[in-house]
């Protein structure tokens, strides 16, 4: 009685110790939204390079129906030698060389079913992946800018764009900063 005891805490540890478990299902899955992520990120946001996958993983399956279910996902990225106009594939190019590549980590959420893999949000960064992943905004940094760009509103933020005037140079400017005393009193130091 006490090995089968012993056998069943044993079980039990190793069951809750994080080993990572293999699905084919889950595997096959994965990597059709990454496929998808990835896609995505290529179409809308490679300026003149592709970007290929460095590491990726599943973080979380959230059932949505009988037949759908949402994955959440942490990936890495990095430019590629290949051209965005060529139309290969970009997990077949290599890396570029060089040290000022633009690498980014990203977290998407994708809408599986049997036969599609839909992008319901995606973000993108020069830092670690942040945990909002249910945003439905769109974060991609090219250099030290940011850009947040509604997946569902694309097409009306680019006629919004396009339809804004440029404000007068003669015209002040809405803010204005107050002017700070001078001298050499101690709150002046404090500031």
């Amino acid at each position: 009685m006490k090995s089968h005891v012993l056998l069943l805490a044993l079980l039990q540890s190793l069951g809750c110790s994080g080993i990572p478990l293999y699905n084919p299902e889950l595997e096959s899955l994965a990597e059709r939204g990454l496929a998808a992520a990835l896609a995505e990120v290529n179409s809308v946001h490679a300026a003149s390079h592709l970007y290929r996958v460095t590491k990726g993983s599943v973080t979380r399956v959230i059932p949505m129906g009988l037949n759908t279910a949402d994955l959440l996902m942490a990936f890495g990225i990095k430019e590629t030698e290949c051209v965005k106009a060529s139309g290969n594939n970009p997990q077949t190019c290599a890396f570029r060389p060089g040290f000022f590549v633009q690498s980014l980590s990203c977290s998407s959420r994708v809408r599986m079913s049997a036969t599609s893999a839909q992008v319901v949000s995606l973000r993108c960064g020069s830092g670690s992946s942040s945990s909002s992943s249910e945003s439905s905004e769109e974060v991609f940094s090219r250099g030290r800018h940011q850009f947040n760009i509604p997946l569902v509103n694309r097409g009306k933020l680019q006629s919004a764009a396009e339809s804004q005037s440029v404000p007068d140079a003669s015209a002040p400017p809405a803010w204005q900063i107050p002017p700070r005393p001078r001298g050499d009193i101690l709150p002046n130091y404090l500031v």
